[in-house]
């Protein structure tokens, strides 16, 4: 018997009534839009003009606040002006990939002799390596500048040491208790750090050398500002909360894109389809980053590196063409590993017993478990690991979580039968041999049991703001497309309408999805939901619909009218 999607429980934010009547009136917006505000923090005209209008000037904090930003910039600018040779090390993902190029073009406007390096994502697996240690001295690099990783890289640092090259190391993943020897450590998650916005990328952190660099060479905003849309692209991929910084470098990054100078990613935008459009983060995480992930995913990132360093427009486009056909090679091999995934959970799990799921194939590419845990998270809203078995026994896996439960945290007490892991909350890999996969499959589920109770199980949607259908107009709307970029802390308001009824029967569009036209008596508004055309029988069968949404445009025969996007639905009578 299949293992059964959950049902989602609805739930409404509550919010102090008279804040939001007193921010309706100073803004003049709806009180659904002021409900939705005031949700979020946002209970003064100052604090809705910073967050609705977000700018280089206001919104971006002092470099110099980070610990060791001071030595970093020292050493840079003596590699500089001497000559040396500098490595930026990056990472094979999106926010590795737009920190590589972003670092390494501010440097060589700066005058650096400058060179990059990406591992392989087969061969070297994530962060530092003793190759690319060894590749940077044998090719005389004297300084090494880590993007989006080496926290953790104590061996790798001490290699370079003893070859004669120094390392600055900017990362923004969690630090273990022991450090690597460095010039400069630079991470906001560093105990010691007074850096207060914890949560940026790592090209955001990327971003803040940049500036750090600009303000010691008297450069101002200008050596970097035309480049901030690569720091957005890897913000919003790397999925960080988009609040504090992270909304400041998305909301200016974005609006760039469509006019970008950047002769790769134009060539990018425009091989998705996407030239003079504005862009959402829906279509920048599932348009534009995938197709730089895919390459880095399936082997070697540097094809990604090279798009947004080139200059030369035919070789973009090129570059451009070979990504967007690695993504949908990375798409099709992504594809047929959920199948299979969701088969075995099916046929091998029930929701009564099994927590947390482990999953193990040797047919699945390393590079695209990390995507399909993030599909069995959506199915079944349990913890997912996701294995690939190599043909030597080796065992790779990639884990993503659900809010209750920190990834990481639960992987600590699976440490006796894993050779090596590492993440956070959210997400995390680790590597073991094939042989103790069940053993760590059974571990990995009672651990889950132990910290989360059925109700954290349970599909839980929560909306922001209760509204009728008539006050769902196109006002509103715009005052939510203002809202972008949406994410993490920020995420795209959820509103909630009770007591409809079917103004004709619903049916299943495309085998899957639920298409409705539901009425409160005064108003009628299409609804699609998808994903949920097994619930069809039961949805009809219902008096009244209580229905949690996202609101939107549908665009049909020329024609644009207000839409419901269906998150949950709870049935009555």
């Amino acid at each position: 018997m299949p293992f059964p999607s959950p049902r989602e429980q609805i739930a409404l934010r509550p919010v102090d009534g008279a804040a939001v009547a007193k921010l309706a009136a100073d803004l003049n917006v709806p009180i659904a839009a002021a409900t939705i505000l005031v949700g979020r923090g946002l209970t003064t005209f100052d604090r809705c003009k910073a967050y609705f209008r977000p700018n280089a000037e206001d919104g971006f904090l002092d470099p110099f606040i980070f610990k060791d930003m001071d030595k970093a910039v020292k050493r840079i600018t003596a590699a500089i002006a001497s000559g040396e040779k500098i490595l930026v090390y990056g990472d094979y993902d999106v926010d590795g990939v737009t920190a590589t190029a972003l670092l390494t073009r501010v440097l060589k406007r700066l005058g650096a002799n400058c060179g990059y390096y990406l591992p392989n994502r087969l061969t070297e697996g994530y962060g530092i390596s003793e190759t690319g240690i060894r590749h940077a001295a044998e090719n005389g690099f004297a300084l090494i500048i880590s993007v989006d990783c080496g926290v953790t890289a104590c061996d790798e640092a001490g290699l370079a040491a003893s070859l004669g090259v120094d390392m600055i190391i900017t990362d923004h993943h969690e630090p273990k208790e022991a450090l690597p020897a460095a010039v400069a450590l630079i991470n906001p998650k560093l105990h010691n750090c007074g850096y207060p916005d914890k949560a940026l990328a790592g090209v955001g952190i990327a971003l803040k050398l940049c500036q750090a660099l600009a303000k010691a060479a008297g450069r101002g905003n200008g050596l970097w500002s035309d480049l901030i849309e690569l720091a957005a692209l890897g913000t919003a991929a790397d999925i960080v909360p988009m609040t504090g910084e992270n909304r400041v470098i998305t909301a200016l990054g974005f609006a760039r894109i469509p006019v970008t100078e950047i002769v790769g990613l134009r060539a990018l935008v425009e091989a998705q389809g996407l030239k003079d459009k504005t862009l959402s983060t829906g279509q920048v995480v599932f348009q534009l980053a995938p197709c730089i992930n895919a390459v880095g995913r399936l082997g070697d990132p540097r094809r990604g590196a090279e798009l947004l360093l080139t200059a030369d427009a035919a070789l973009a486009g090129l570059y451009a063409r070979e990504l967007k056909e690695a993504n949908m090679e990375r798409r099709a091999l992504d594809s047929l590993a959920a199948e299979e995934a969701f088969k075995w959970v099916d046929e091998h799990c029930a929701p009564e017993t099994d927590c947390g799921l482990v999953v193990a194939s040797p047919d699945w590419h390393v590079g695209v478990i990390g995507i399909v845990a993030s599909k069995v998270v959506e199915r079944y809203n349990r913890p997912a690991i996701l294995i690939s078995i190599g043909e030597d026994g080796a065992a790779k896996g990639s884990g993503r979580s659900v809010p209750d439960l920190h990834l990481l945290q639960a992987l600590d007490e699976c440490a006796d039968v894993l050779d090596a892991y590492g993440g956070h909350a959210a997400a995390a890999g680790l590597s073991l041999r094939a042989e103790k996969i069940d053993a760590f499959r059974n571990r990995f589920n009672e651990v889950v049991k132990s910290k989360l109770s059925g109700k954290d199980l349970a599909l839980r949607v929560t909306a922001d703001a209760e509204a009728p259908i008539d006050q769902l107009t196109p006002k509103l709307l715009r005052i939510i497309k203002q809202m972008e970029p949406f994410g993490p802390g920020n995420m795209r308001p959820v509103l909630l309408t009770k007591g409809l009824k079917h103004r004709y029967t619903p049916k299943t569009v495309g085998q899957k999805h639920l298409k409705m036209s539901l009425t409160d008596g005064k108003a009628v508004m299409d609804a699609i939901a998808f994903g949920m055309g097994e619930r069809l029988p039961e949805v009809s069968a219902a008096k009244t619909l209580d229905v949690a949404f996202g609101l939107e445009d549908n665009e049909w025969n020329g024609k644009v009218s207000l839409q419901m996007n269906v998150k949950g639905i709870a049935v009555g009578g």
